[in-house]
């Protein structure tokens, strides 16, 4: 009985869900500094140090380095825009790499450290429970989102596919000589249409295109339901289902 007793927190901890937490890093293989953030990334994704938070991690590749010496390959134009928007609303006023962004409301200078306590204390804050499910269909993976209400007027709904395991060999830049290795690099982002009452509860699905050379066993889902701009109000992660 005494052994039963003792094991019983053991299990009610293990029972209590985490609340998700989203870590944005804007970086690029262009800058010098940003691949210390980038493995500051990796080791939130998998360790998972903070209690009571699941941290959903994303990089952004930036484009705007690419014009001195080294285009990096995960780049795209849309991701800097990104990171202007949360300029536009934040309290910088300025893009850098390597930047993180807790939770859509806390910027600064991409390290562990501060990530650990800008996503402990978002992990307070509550959020909208979101169902999600992502499976691969030919070329594309349908994402699915079901909520139990309809998410308030004025929330974006989003989604990318993220991808773990990626690396360059880098010829020229700030980083020439070095191979970079980074994880949860964003392959594809998306608006998703608003929820709409099915089955006792609010439905969105979309479908992403999926490229050649994305390795999919390494690929992962993620959905956000965010103020533009600003707060997440909701977010969930999952590895995509095979047909």
């Amino acid at each position: 009985m005494h052994a039963v007793l003792l094991a019983l927190p053991m299990l009610l901890t293990a029972a209590t869900p985490r609340t998700p937490v989203l870590v944005e890093l804007f970086t690029s293989e262009g800058c010098s500094s940003c691949p210390s953030a980038d493995d500051s990334l990796a080791r939130l994704a998998q360790k998972q140090p903070v209690e009571g938070a699941e941290l959903i991690a994303l990089g952004f590749h930036v484009d705007y380095w690419d014009s001195l010496g080294w285009k990096d390959p995960y780049a795209a134009p849309e991701y800097g825009a990104r990171q202007r928007r949360y300029v536009l609303d934040g309290d910088e006023n300025r893009v850098y790499t390597p930047q993180m962004v807790v939770d859509g409301e806390r910027t600064f200078v991409g390290n562990e450290e501060e990530a650990r306590a800008q996503a402990a204390a978002a992990a307070k804050r509550p959020k909208v429970p979101l169902n999600l499910t992502a499976r691969v269909e030919g070329s594309a993976v349908v994402v699915r989102v079901r909520t139990e209400t309809a998410p308030a007027e004025g929330l974006e709904l989003w989604a990318a596919l993220a991808e773990d395991g990626l690396s360059s060999e880098v010829k020229r830049g700030e980083n020439a000589g070095r191979k970079l290795v980074h994880a949860a690099v964003v392959r594809t982002l998306a608006s998703l249409p608003a929820p709409k009452a099915a089955e006792g509860s609010f439905v969105s699905e979309a479908r992403l295109k999926l490229a050649p050379g994305w390795k999919r066993e390494k690929l992962r889902a993620v959905v956000v339901l965010q103020a533009p701009g600003g707060a997440v109000r909701g977010a969930a992660a999952v590895e995509l289902a095979q047909r």
